[in-house]
């Protein structure tokens, strides 16, 4: 018999690449993707916030609603963190599952398949010292525009607000020759920009003698293939001189860095465990534009964190309008459980928290539109990924940019175009070739 199967994906480009591997080892496992109600159900779930993990819960419930004989698989961050909350409130689902062994999931799935009788299953191991690199491999078409390669995880920093460590252990990296395989594949198979994602991907090589991601860079920039490298998170601890060098000089990574600040407050900033200080962070964003001409920059922000004052809120809102960010990615806190935070004293209020939330927001429509001005009457280099009326892409800045609607044979192309118009999503151009 022939079960189909659907993954729904939650979460960082880490969770996004093994969402896409665990679709692509069913098939090749014999299960076929389902176009309605489907016999097998995996939630790749995120555990970063309170309402990653409900909607990882609501989805769940919404696959045995809609097929209420399925199988329920519920994977990745949130069980690996919180399994017993799991199974208390979703004795339905069947299989839980952490962040190790899910190479092992289309088996799992199919001998839970063959039982008369089902209890629910609960795979958990816990991360430790030593362990290896659990490799997702990518072996057919990516199914995006931009796919994305899993080359490092786990963490070993001690953010207090933060359970990622908990969830995926400690750091750990894809062998450099299997990154380079995996890209190369990508590029053969006509992709023009590949992403390059972990948890803490400045962390890449720790656990390799003689590796490190500014190495790992100059090996793929010399790769004789037409593609742009995008990188994702680098924590401001990472970012040495060796690699803004290496990226400066790069033919093809992005001039692009997704640089999480998470506060403008020194005082706060030591209360969430983070390496660096507001100071610390801007200087490495001027040496990092006195390297890379128009380079994007957008930044994490936490809101709300315990202890958080008008004054610790308002130097947020200073620094990164001074240092005229490219994006701010806001979050309200959220408190996880086995956090050294979620026992902090003060809590913020919710109001307070969504009012703030609400002022940075504001600011970052007015800090966006400011860089969006920058490259009017500028060519920009964009990846296509819509083909209708209007054509639409990324610039290699992280822009969205519209233009008079393209060939469908540009879909997944480079393609430059002339930037007229800016607004707060973006631009507007039209085309002038394709690379």
């Amino acid at each position: 018999m022939s079960y189909t199967f659907k993954v729904k994906t939650l979460g960082c480009p880490v969770n996004q690449q093994e969402g896409r591997a665990l679709e692509l080892a069913m098939q090749e496992a014999g299960f076929s993707p389902a176009q309605k109600a489907a016999d097998v159900y995996i939630i790749n779930s995120c555990v970063v916030t309170r309402s990653a993990a409900a909607e990882a819960r609501r989805l769940a419930s919404q696959a045995k609603k809609e097929n209420p004989r399925a199988l329920v698989v519920l994977a990745g961050c949130y069980p690996q963190v919180y399994w017993e909350e799991i199974k208390e409130k979703l004795p339905f689902v069947d299989i839980i599952i952490g962040t190790t062994g899910r190479t092992r999931l289309p088996a799992i799935i199919a001998r839970e398949l063959a039982r008369c009788q089902r209890e629910q299953k609960i795979i958990i191991t816990e991360h430790e010292p030593g362990e290896s690199f659990e490799d997702f491999p990518l072996t057919g078409n990516y199914g995006r525009t931009r796919p994305v390669i899993k080359i490092q995880e786990g963490c070993d920093e001690a953010c207090t607000y933060c359970i990622v460590r908990k969830a995926r252990g400690l750091p750990r990296s894809l062998a450099p020759e299997k990154v380079i395989a995996r890209l190369e594949h990508f590029a053969n198979m006509g992709y023009r920009e590949i992403v390059l994602a972990g948890t803490h991907l400045g962390a890449y090589g720790k656990d390799l003698p003689g590796w490190n991601l500014a190495r790992l860079i100059r090996e793929l920039d010399a790769l004789p293939y037409p593609f742009r490298l995008r990188l994702s998170y680098i924590e401001p601890m990472d970012l040495h001189p060796e690699f803004l060098q290496t990226i400066a000089r790069s033919r093809k990574v992005c001039p692009f860095l997704y640089l999480p600040l998470q506060s403008g407050s020194d005082r706060i900033l030591q209360k969430m465990g983070r390496r660096y200080r507001s100071g610390d962070f801007a200087r490495l964003v001027q040496k990092a534009r006195e390297l890379i001409p128009d380079l994007s920059i957008w930044t994490d922000l936490i809101v709300g964190f315990p202890g958080e004052t008008e004054d610790d809120h308002r130097q947020t809102m200073d620094l990164v309008e001074e240092l005229a960010l490219s994006h701010l990615h806001v979050f309200p806190y959220s408190p996880r459980p086995g956090t050294e935070a979620f026992s902090f004293p003060e809590q913020v209020a919710p109001d307070i928290k969504k009012r703030r939330v609400r002022e940075l927001r504001a600011l970052d429509e007015k800090l966006s539109l400011r860089f969006h001005r920058q490259l009017v009457g500028k060519q920009v280099q964009v990846l296509v990924e819509k083909v209708e009326n209007p054509g639409e892409g990324l610039s290699e800045h992280y822009v969205r940019v519209r233009f008079p609607a393209a060939a469908a044979e540009l879909k997944g192309s480079l393609v430059q175009v002339q930037v007229t118009a800016a607004a707060p999503w973006g631009v507007e151009g039209h085309l002038v070739k394709k690379q």
